[in-house]
């Protein structure tokens, strides 16, 4: 895994708040691969669906380096100039993320079905508005890094708040997709077997999972821009 050397290194030379931005442009990453590794599914293509589950998994491993160093290396015995624990809150929030897109992957690969063309529409919407979700997180996370760089400015605060918001919106359209395409894949009971039910409904979970860590990521941003 030599690849994955130069960025650990890069990474101790960065400040916290640097090196989480950086994690969570990784994070943007899989999540843009995740459209490709969803169309290929739905589309009944599972060689090229593997394909890119293998470098979604590359880019995992490379997020937890990230991690596990920014962890490992931010100083307990110096004051930071936000609450340490819920920095560390923040970076798991957005690593969840991460763990649930690679989830995904792993979780359509055990029933390599294609999705009904019925649902697979509303199955994209979802998808589209979890990596909205992601976007807007990695938004509130560079924000968040002008608010610590301008020593706190009411307007870079105000700016990274208003992101916030729109984070919470997000999350609600995609909690109102969620619910709307579990009631349609239960009505087709009669239309699949009790197994492809339940393997969809537990993709539906995971992908509007992918909005509520977001979300809890910019819960934690508020609580630091609060200081």
């Amino acid at each position: 895994m030599k690849f994955m050397r130069v960025p650990i290194i890069e990474t101790l030379r960065k400040s916290p708040f640097e090196a989480l931005k950086e994690h969570a442009g990784i994070v943007m990453k899989s999540a843009q691969l995740l459209r490709e590794e969803i169309e290929a599914y739905i589309n009944g293509d599972f060689e090229k669906f593997e394909r890119i589950r293998k470098e979604i998994d590359e880019l995992e491993l490379k997020a937890d380096y990230i991690k596990s160093n920014i962890r490992n290396h931010l100083p307990k015995d110096v004051k930071m100039v936000v609450d340490r624990g819920v920095f560390l809150s923040l970076l798991g929030e957005v690593d969840k993320v991460e763990d649930l897109i690679q989830d995904i992957g792993e979780w359509i690969s055990v029933r390599e079905k294609p999705i009904p063309e019925e649902l697979r529409e509303d199955f994209r919407a979802l998808f589209e508005k979890a990596l909205e979700a992601v976007e807007v997180c990695e938004k509130a996370i560079s924000q968040l890094n002008v608010v610590i760089e301008s020593s706190f400015a009411e307007k870079e605060r105000e700016k990274a708040k208003e992101i916030i918001h729109e984070l919470h919106r997000v999350e609600h359209e995609s909690d109102v997709i969620e619910r709307k395409l579990t009631k349609r894949v239960f009505a087709m009971e009669g239309q699949m077997s009790p197994v492809a039910i339940f393997h969809l409904s537990k993709l539906i979970f995971l992908l509007g999972d992918i909005a509520n860590h977001a979300e809890n990521a910019g819960d934690r941003i508020r609580a630091l821009l609060a200081k």
